[in-house]
């Protein structure tokens, strides 16, 4: 058997934890996988997995090994995907990660925009409020807000993230406009606890300016789609993502308010693991946004 089926043979078991289970994967009988791990530690000299009568596990060696042929075995099938992706349009379904948030108020404009020009393209999105191991849920892109602390994704910036204090007309009919920071303490404040969608150390500043410390919130949630919905509904001030917004605005049914309170404004990446060749879909896609968020930027 050729060296590189041995290398397929042995990643498949210590990913399975068992012959049994790789040898149905690679149509082999358990008896030809645990023989063909047998002449590979015999030729390199080294015991690379312990063996249970249940499941197997790579030793010290055989765990270092995995990890150096797991990652040859990917540069081939990434070579292949690449040569294969030379002539060919993008197709096929593209995996994407993003927030709840962003995801409801841009990505169903951006995907239907998207697939009027590629329509050979489909999309699974998945919403999640946390970070995603891109590669261990098999995910393609991730839209990512804020800085980055993986050092091993690769990150192409395409739009900014502005947000500001707002409430509905009828609230400031109902209570006034603030005046200042410090004027929001006769008012009914809505805030966010546990996402990160505005910079943590500016809320932190923002609250101690407007000595919010001890002030009672008329409304706490751990999601901004809702709180977004109080603001909406007339319940106090809140501090929004433009984006969420920008058809109430325009409207006018809500109203910018103390507009000298600048929040840092936050970057949005299109995010995917480093040393990964990208498919001409995630290609297409990627470029697609860049230019979607210069001809739309976000106010």
């Amino acid at each position: 058997m050729a060296r590189l089926d041995s290398l397929v043979i042995f990643t498949t078991v210590v990913k399975a934890n068992n012959f049994t289970n790789a040898a149905h994967s690679l149509g082999l009988t358990p008896s030809a996988v645990s023989k063909q791990i047998s002449l590979l530690e015999d030729r390199l000299g080294v015991r690379l997995l312990n063996r249970t009568t249940r499941s197997v596990s790579p030793t010290e060696a055989g765990q270092l090994f995995f990890n150096r042929c797991n990652r040859i075995l990917e540069d081939l099938e990434e070579a292949e995907h690449m040569v294969k992706d030379l002539d060919t349009s993008p197709k096929g379904t593209l995996k994407i990660t993003a927030t709840p948030t962003f995801g409801r108020a841009m990505l169903m404009k951006i995907f239907s925009e998207f697939l009027h020009e590629y329509p050979d393209v489909n999309f699974d999105l998945v919403l999640a409020d946390k970070s995603l191991d891109l590669v261990r849920e098999g995910i393609d892109l991730s839209i990512h807000l804020g800085s980055l602390q993986d050092s091993r994704l690769v990150a192409r910036p395409v739009a900014k993230q502005n947000v500001i204090m707002c409430a509905t007309r009828r609230y400031i009919e109902l209570h006034g406009r603030p005046d200042s920071l410090q004027d929001l303490n006769n008012h009914h404040m809505l805030m966010v606890s546990g996402i990160d969608y505005a910079e943590p150390r500016w809320i932190k500043r923002f609250i101690k300016e407007a000595n919010l410390q001890d002030k009672e919130r008329r409304f706490t949630v751990n999601d901004l789609d809702t709180m977004c919905e109080a603001c909406l509904h007339d319940m106090g001030v809140a501090a929004l993502p433009t984006y969420m917004i920008q058809q109430e605005l325009d409207q006018g049914s809500l109203e910018h308010v103390l507009p000298e309170v600048v929040f840092p404004k936050r970057t949005i990446h299109i995010v995917y693991p480093e040393n990964r060749y990208l498919s001409a879909k995630s290609r297409a896609f990627i470029d697609f946004m860049a230019d979607y968020f210069e001809k739309n930027a976000l106010r």
